[in-house]
């Protein structure tokens, strides 16, 4: 009886050193997000790789030092995920309590092997940023990879999303497939794309197809926004969260698996350098005037110190192409950003560029003044108020918010035959539209790039061959 449990525990190691020392399949390679850090007062960064179903004994370091003689161990951390009866693995490290303005260098190690080997800078808090912008990009596409190339050229600090991060529904197999190859490791080439997500971080906002799968029972991937993503948790808890529907068993192992950033990471704010930067969920379950929202943005932008205040989200308010016009209910919240003197509003969502005058905006209200009025399709009439003398080149301070739509980052264009022709912007809804649009390029992808020094930012929107279609400066 001895002989034969002994032998039943001498193949169960073998069976376990077998599966450890197998070779494993690294589905995603080690890449970094900005984590729970918002304030320039607390710094960290994560970083996360997914694998197939055998389990690694993964180690993470990190140093000040390419020598790693003075590295520290990152706490390593997993979940199971199941979806379409295949499990696989996804690994957390958290390395905590970084200084800011400075250089690390990581390693992430699988008994003794190198899995990756990179570096990165945390946040700076001088009065310089410079970061790209793109929005509608995770599509698969030889334009997507074109942008990511050069974006790469320009060496930002961090890339900001405007949503639709990964087509077509925000699945796990969507991002395995039509995001992370394209921004990895691997030879920079306009037809491949661009190591990016290895040395700088990507703030994503959450778009309409990032949650176009509403339950689990559809697709077990849905929602892998919150899988892969990883950022400040400082945003407010809204009365209208995306809802995850399904299985009871599916939904509860989504969001042990998403703990603690489900629903809360759909709202949040970080400061970068001397920009304040507020991402918003637009999507239409969530109501723009959520008293919860307004008190938050209220007390998270009055008290921001920062030069620059910008707002991101995904469906624009203000928007002169067909495509996605009646969807205006950010609009409501012109007044706020007004108020609490947002400087800039970035959206994505329609698959072109468009740049506004700066402009102020009052939402029409019922014959009592006490609710905006809202149709059925989603428009917000209103009043406005155009800056036309602001040109961004002699004369560059606004009076008003400029907005901006920048969805043309890799997902097919919308209505090219628009391009630069002002006639055919117009719509013929009074109180509803002005020519409001300064710039409007939909003939070919293209992202956003903005530099800030000090109280002067400069904005250019640059195409996939690298050119900059447009470019203005804005002073306060």
């Amino acid at each position: 009886m001895k002989i034969i449990q002994a032998g039943i525990v001498i193949i169960g190691l073998l069976i376990l050193n077998y599966q450890q020392s197998r070779a494993q399949q690294i589905l995603v390679r080690p890449y970094l997000q900005p984590g729970n850090s918002s304030a320039l007062s607390k710094e960290e960064m994560v970083i996360l790789w997914q694998t197939d179903s055998v389990p690694g004994n993964f180690t993470v370091t990190f140093s000040l030092k390419g020598s790693y003689n003075k590295n520290l161990p990152a706490k390593v951390s997993s979940v199971h995920l199941n979806m379409e009866g295949k499990t696989t693995f996804l690994y957390r490290a958290r390395l905590p309590k970084l200084k800011l303005d400075t250089l690390y260098h990581y390693r992430v190690q699988l008994q003794e092997k190198t899995i990756a080997q990179d570096s990165f800078q945390t946040r700076t808090t001088k009065p310089i940023t410079r970061f790209a912008v793109l929005g509608d990009f995770g599509a698969g596409t030889t334009q997507q990879a074109a942008i990511a190339y050069r974006i790469a050229e320009r060496k930002p600090q961090f890339v900001l999303t405007t949503g639709d991060n990964a087509y077509e529904y925000g699945l796990e197999k969507d991002y395995r497939a039509n995001v992370f190859p394209y921004y990895l490791p691997q030879p920079n080439a306009p037809a491949k794309g661009a190591a990016l997500m290895n040395t700088i971080p990507f703030y994503m906002v959450i778009g309409n197809h990032d949650v176009r799968i509403d339950s689990l029972n559809k697709e077990p991937g849905a929602f892998a926004y919150f899988y892969y993503n990883d950022l400040p948790m400082n945003g407010p808890v809204v009365q209208y969260p995306p809802v995850i529907k399904g299985p009871a068993p599916l939904v509860k192992a989504f969001k042990k698996n998403t703990k603690p950033r489900f629903p809360r990471m759909s709202n949040f704010s970080f400061d970068y350098g001397n920009v304040h930067f507020i991402c918003l969920d637009a999507n239409d379950y969530a109501n723009p005037l959520d008293p919860a929202l307004i008190e938050w943005l209220q007390r998270d932008i009055g008290s921001s110190k920062a030069d620059w205040k910008i707002v991101v989200f995904h469906q624009p308010g203000f928007n002169s192409s067909k495509a996605h016009y009646n969807f205006q209910l950010m609009r409501l919240l012109s007044p706020v950003f007004e108020k609490l003197q947002v400087n800039l509003v970035l959206a994505g969502h329609v698959h072109n560029y468009q740049r506004s005058v700066p402009l102020t905006f009052t939402p029409a209200k019922n014959e009592t003044g006490t609710q905006y009025i809202v149709s059925p399709e989603g428009r917000v009439n209103g009043t406005f108020s155009l800056d036309t003398l602001y040109d961004g080149v002699t004369r560059t301070k606004p009076n008003g918010i400029i907005y901006i739509v920048t969805g043309a980052g890799g997902g097919g264009l919308y209505d090219p035959q628009l391009n630069q022709k002002p006639e055919t912007w117009k719509h013929d809804l009074p109180g509803n539209w002005v020519p409001f649009t300064k710039k409007f390029i939909s003939d070919r992808h293209s992202f956003t790039f903005i530099e800030t020094n000090r109280n002067v930012l400069t904005l250019k929107q640059i195409d996939l061959t690298g050119k900059v279609m447009d470019e203005i400066v804005v002073t306060r």
